[in-house]
C-alpha cells in the first residue's frame, strides 16, 4: 500500500464494522452490496456552499456536522470499510464527494465538475481511487460531469444533462463504457442534478418525485425501455434514496413519501432506515451525495 493511502489508514480514517450494530448487506441479483465507502467531513465553511436558493433558515454548521456524523455511523454498519477524507476549508461542498468521480467495475471517472468553484475537490479522491487499484479516467474539458447527474442501474448508465454535466461529458462517457454497460443521456430541468428527482432502489425499481419535470424524466426513460418500475412519492427531498444491501436509507421528516417507501419496502423485504439530514438539504444535499460506494 502507498504511502498516501497508509497516511489516511493510520490516521483512523478506515473504520471496520461495528460490533454493537450490524444491518444486513445481502447479496442479491438486483441490489448491489459494497465493500468501500468514501466519505468527507464537513467544511468549517460549508454555511458558504453553492445553493440553488438560499434556506429561509441559516445552515446549523454544529449540527449539520451531527447529522453527517450520524450519516457516516450509519454507513458504517453497512459497509467493510470506510475511507474518510479530511475537510478542505477551501472548498465548502467538499463533502458532497459524490459529485467527484463514478466507479463503475474496476473504472474511476473522475469528474470536471460543472461549478468552477468545486473543481480541486477531485483530488484527493482520485489518488485514493488509483491507490485502491481503480484505472482512472478523466473527464476532460469541454466535458463537465457531476457524479450526482449519472445513475448507474447495472443496465444502463443514466446520464443527467443539467446545469452541471454537459454534452460532452456524455460523449466521453459513452466511449469510455463502450461495450461495457449503455450510456443514455437524459436532460434534466429545474433540478440541480438528476439524482436530486430519480434514485436507485433495485435494478427494476427507481424513486421519483411527484413534480412536472421528473414525471418528464420519467417519460424520456419509459420511451427507451421498458425495464423499469417507477415509485412515485410527493417530496422532491425524499426522492433520493440510498440502497446498501438490504437496507434503504431515507430522509426522516416526510411522512407522505415515507409511508409509500416503506409499503415498497415490505414488499421487497428491504429495512427502512430514516435519517435526518435537515441542514445539508438546505445545501442542495441528498443522501447519495455523501458516499461515493465501490467495490
Amino acid at each position: 500500500m502507498q504511502t498516501f493511502l497508509r497516511k489516511i489508514l493510520i490516521s483512523a480514517i478506515l473504520f471496520s464494522v461495528s460490533p454493537f450494530l450490524c444491518y444486513t448487506q445481502t447479496p442479491s441479483p438486483d441490489t448491489p452490496s459494497y465493500q468501500f465507502a468514501m466519505v468527507r467531513n464537513i467544511s468549517d465553511s460549508f454555511e458558504n456552499s453553492l445553493k440553488l436558493n438560499p434556506p429561509l433558515d441559516p445552515i446549523n454548521l454544529d449540527l449539520a456536522k451531527q447529522q453527517h456524523e450520524m450519516y457516516i455511523d450509519l454507513i458504517q454498519q453497512m459497509v467493510s470499510a470506510v475511507v474518510r477524507i479530511d475537510a478542505d476549508r477551501n472548498h465548502p461542498d467538499c463533502n458532497f464527494i459524490e459529485d467527484t468521480a463514478i466507479i463503475v467495475d474496476d473504472i474511476a471517472v473522475i469528474s470536471r465538475m460543472g461549478a468552477i468553484e468545486r473543481r480541486g475537490e477531485e483530488g484527493a479522491v482520485a489518488q485514493i481511487l488509483q491507490e485502491l487499484g481503480k484505472n482512472i479516467v478523466h473527464i476532460h474539458s469541454p466535458g463537465t460531469m457531476d457524479g450526482g447527474d449519472i445513475l448507474h442501474t447495472g443496465k444502463h448508465l443514466f446520464v443527467g444533462l443539467s446545469q452541471r454535466t454537459n454534452e460532452y461529458a456524455l460523449e466521453q462517457l459513452k466511449s469510455i463504457f463502450q461495450g461495457k454497460t449503455e450510456v443514455v443521456g437524459i436532460p434534466v430541468a429545474n433540478s440541480l442534478h438528476l439524482k436530486s428527482v430519480l434514485s436507485f432502489f433495485d435494478s427494476e425499481t427507481l424513486i421519483v418525485a411527484d413534480t412536472k419535470e421528473a414525471k418528464v424524466i420519467q417519460s424520456n426513460i419509459e420511451s427507451l425501455t421498458n425495464e423499469y418500475t417507477f415509485v412515485s412519492v410527493p417530496d422532491v427531498s425524499a426522492s433520493n434514496v440510498l440502497r446498501i444491501g438490504s437496507n434503504l436509507i431515507v430522509q426522516d421528516g416526510f411522512s407522505a413519501s415515507e409511508a409509500t417507501l416503506q409499503d415498497l419496502c415490505n414488499q421487497k423485504s428491504v429495512n427502512l432506515i430514516k435519517i435526518d439530514m435537515s441542514e445539508l438539504i438546505k445545501a442542495d444535499g441528498a443522501l447519495t451525495c455523501g458516499c461515493l460506494l465501490f467495490n
